[in-house]
């Protein structure tokens, strides 16, 4: 990033810009380079921000209303072929402009035409009374425009855009920050873009960030110890929907009737414990009660324990999985 480009967005008001187009202004400002010019591809721009076409799109047209960029598209001249887009960034847009390829006017005003004579050959027009400078219309020759229409003859291949060839994102993309939750909880990482690619697909199909982070989580429990050479890489996870038996079984919710159960078996628990009477429980309550006021988180172990229950921490992690 250039000096100019960073001390130029510093001092954008922060109101100015969406959040999206802060973020894609902060990336071309980024790959700004005084000499050359700022020319990032799109694909260049969704991967540094994580947005999608679409959004891409909309936050540059955005920026170029608001006068904070301007885009030009750039052919090369010995290929035809069209090649990444110009942005020209709002500081350099200040100052004298230089004279536009159409008019020839600049901020000096167009230059003074002298007299000419009628064209040798068909005497349509004159010749351009300028000076011997290609014609900033035509090029290379020096005739004035007569209002004769020029038909242009349709070029044989469509010309694309220089990310035209890449695939398009999906609707549902994944961001930067579902990445980096992934890749830290998995127990083996692929390629980076590579994983990226595979949770897109995977989004695509009506899957959630959370499921996807809660079977990485539990592949990774269920590997801990193996052997690395027999775990999967993380890109390879989602490959025919092997992830998808690692989803957690959803809990059911408790009824009303078997919270209001706990509460009151855990509230006698928690009232045994504080009177010191602990030997009343003795063999007035059952382990699958005790059980039921642990998962509901009436009473904890301590609790159960000042009542006379004799329940260790270890105990209740136990009674607590079976329960789940």
């Amino acid at each position: 990033m250039s000096h100019k480009a960073t001390n130029w967005l510093a001092d954008i008001p922060p109101k100015a810009l969406t959040n999206a187009e802060f973020r894609i202004l902060f990336v071309l400002c980024d790959c700004h380079n005084p000499s050359a010019g700022c020319f990032p591809k799109q694909s260049y721009i969704m991967a540094k921000t994580g947005r999608g076409n679409s959004s891409v799109n909309d936050a540059l047209a955005g920026l170029e209303a608001k006068g904070f960029i301007r885009r030009e598209q750039r052919t090369n001249p010995k290929t035809g072929k069209r090649e990444a887009t110009l942005y020209i960034l709002g500081f350099e847009m200040d100052g004298p402009l230089n004279p536009t390829p159409n008019s020839g006017d600049g901020n000096d005003g167009p230059k003074p035409e002298q007299n000419g004579s009628p064209t040798p050959n068909s005497g349509d027009g004159s010749i351009s009374g300028f000076s011997p400078d290609p014609s900033p219309v035509f090029g290379p020759n020096h005739l004035r425009k007569t209002g004769v229409v020029y038909k242009e003859e349709p070029v044989k291949e469509p010309v694309k855009e220089p990310c035209a060839a890449e695939p398009a994102p999906t609707l549902d993309d994944c961001s930067d920050d579902l990445l980096r939750e992934f890749e830290r909880v998995f127990p083996k990482l692929g390629t980076a873009q590579a994983t990226r690619n595979a949770i897109r697909k995977t989004l695509a199909t009506g899957a959630t960030s959370d499921q996807i982070l809660d079977a990485a989580r539990a592949y990774a429990a269920e590997q801990q110890g193996n052997d690395p050479k027999y775990i999967r890489r993380s890109e390879r996870f989602f490959a025919d929907e092997f992830w998808l038996a690692y989803i957690p079984a959803q809990k059911p919710t408790p009824s009303a009737e078997a919270a209001a159960f706990a509460e009151q078996w855990g509230r006698t628990i928690r009232e045994v414990g504080k009177a010191g009477s602990g030997h009343f429980m003795f063999g007035k309550i059952s382990r699958d009660t005790v059980t039921k006021c642990l998962a509901a988180r009436a009473v904890t172990a301590e609790d159960c324990r000042r009542a006379g229950l004799g329940i260790s921490d270890a105990d209740a992690r136990a009674m607590l999985e079976v329960a789940q």
